[in-house]
């Protein structure tokens, strides 16, 4: 318990402290006698003022300001506030970037929300051209076909008598315009029986930025297998080398549709 009336208090001792007495041994005496008494008010004191010991019979105050204290409590910075920001590359407009690429090379580009509205226009297509029969080999759009109720029932319409041809792609190269194959999509182009009409359905998961980027995705999927790109107008120049890789050119017709589905494509389950 803290005596005030003795004048051995807390207190008593911060006046005694801040006044200028010349009995500083009968105060670090009482000191000691009322230290366990006044340790939840230390806090208190440090904000104010620094008490060094110099021996152990006298003892010097120092003041120490207030901005250093909290200079000492900050935490430590571990990045530098000017370091510059890191942005992600806005790749939300592919399909518009692979659109202008590719109607400027010759290209008639479509885009369509949903799997059944791309078989809604391919209907609208036939029936504009007159074709009598739309061709496709590959699972996925044989489902939609299926799916739509097109051409269904339609028995004995090979590649030959068909007037166009519809397929899927590996992927679409936006900033070149471009459609790269793998070797049995690519095939097909080069039959002489071929329709002079092309139309690639495909998805936004297939759009990459570069015809590079296309192509490293294309080698890491098909291991072993040479891919080929369609590149339509001038820029059509034949086989070419990437990295070191041969890269086929492939040939055919350049009457080509390309339809871009805004939604996943789903995987066929026919075996």
């Amino acid at each position: 318990m803290v005596n005030e009336e003795a004048g051995h208090g807390f207190f008593s001792r911060l006046k005694n402290v801040f006044s200028s007495t010349a009995n500083t041994s009968n105060n670090e005496d009482a000191a000691h006698e009322n230290l366990n008494a006044t340790t939840t008010l230390t806090e208190e004191v440090v904000m104010t003022e620094e008490i060094i010991t110099t021996s152990p019979q006298t003892t010097a105050t120092t003041f120490v300001p207030l901005e250093d204290i909290i200079e000492k409590e900050k935490p430590v910075r571990t990045v530098e506030v000017t370091a510059p920001a890191f942005t992600l590359p806005d790749d939300q407009d592919l399909d518009i970037r692979f659109a202008t690429k590719f109607i400027d090379a010759g290209g008639k580009f479509i885009f369509c929300e949903t799997m059944q509205q791309a078989i809604e226009t391919l209907k609208m297509l036939k029936e504009e051209n007159g074709w009598k029969h739309v061709f496709c080999w590959e699972n996925e759009i044989k489902d939609a076909f299926c799916n739509s109720n097109f051409q269904k029932g339609m028995i004995g319409y090979t590649i030959e008598n068909s007037e166009a041809a519809v397929s899927l792609c590996e992927s679409l190269a936006a900033d070149e315009g471009t459609i790269i194959l793998n070797p049995k999509q690519a095939s097909r182009r080069r039959l002489s029986c071929f329709p002079k009409t092309h139309i690639f359905i495909t998805d936004i998961a297939h759009l990459t930025p570069l015809e590079a980027d296309a192509l490293d995705i294309f080698k890491k999927q098909n291991k072993g297998e040479l891919p080929s790109v369609v590149k339509l107008g001038t820029c059509n120049t034949g086989h070419f080398y990437d990295k070191q890789r041969l890269i086929l050119n492939a040939d055919g017709t350049e009457d080509i549709y390309v339809i871009l589905v805004d939604e996943i494509i789903p995987p066929s389950l026919r075996p």
